[in-house]
């Protein structure tokens, strides 16, 4: 089976392969690791950001829960 390449919006497509802050639909903040981002973000005093990995657009696309 062929795997689809992951389809980016606009916005995260600048980040990809990036840990993303994402508040009020916009990117905050991103980062190499979440570690790093979290540390900016509280440095920011930001602590209602949404934190999403943005995958490389090669990345096959992984769904799954739990």
């Amino acid at each position: 089976m062929a795997k689809e390449p992951v389809r980016l919006g606009p916005e995260l497509r600048k980040y990809q392969g990036l840990w993303v802050a994402i508040r009020d639909g916009k990117v905050v903040e991103a980062r190499q690791t979440p570690y790093e981002l979290v540390m900016v973000l509280m440095e920011r005093g930001i602590d209602d950001a949404s934190i999403v990995r943005s995958p490389r657009s090669e990345e096959p696309l992984r769904i799954g829960l739990g």
